[in-house]
Order: C-alpha cells, then structure tokens, then sequence
C-alpha cells in the first residue's frame, strides 16, 4: 500500500511545472535590463547612456557623459517574505546621480 501510495505522490509531483533559476547568462540580461529602465527614468532623454558597467555583484554603475548613476539589484521577497525558487525576483534601485560640475 505505501508503495502504491508513494508511486501516486511521485507522478503527482512530476506533473508539476518545475520553476528554476534563470542560467547566469540570462539572470545577467534580466539585470542589465532592468538596470538600464532605471537609469533611463532617473537620467531621463536629455542624457544618453555611454555605459553600464559592473562593478561588485549587485552593483552596476551608468555612465552619461560627466554623470554617474549607482543601481542596486535588490532581492524582492514574494508571499509574505520567504523566498521561492525559481527565476530570482528582483528590482533594480537607483541611488543619487552624480554631475561633475564645469568649472
């Protein structure tokens, strides 16, 4: 009886949809993405990107002309803050844009 049981269970799950985390080349793109919409709202038309750079996990800086922007990737807890499997849930948090002034 337990092995019929556990037979049912198994195919049971099986029949689940699996939901993993993204190859790290494309969690990559996802941050760049997402990076780059939030340098976009905060830098607005009149500066155009010259660069996004990576420079620690989580942390990309967005070069436009003599100004920098800082953006944080920031896990983002789902269903009453436990963490699920699958794609990793994220938003991308743009800190204070730095101008160097002409002098």
């Amino acid at each position: 009886m337990k092995t019929i049981i556990s037979a049912i269970f198994m195919t049971a799950v099986a029949t689940f949809p699996a939901h993993a985390a993204l190859p790290p080349q494309y969690q990559r793109q996802a941050e760049f993405v997402a990076v780059l919409n939030a340098a976009t709202e905060v830098l607005g038309v009149q500066h155009i990107i010259d660069t996004i750079e990576l420079t620690e996990p989580d942390l990309y800086v967005v070069t436009s002309g003599d100004c920098t922007l800082a953006v944080r990737i920031k896990d983002v807890a789902s269903n009453g803050g436990t963490m699920m499997v699958g794609p990793r849930q994220f938003e991308a948090q743009p800190e204070e844009i730095i101008c160097a002034t002409a002098q």
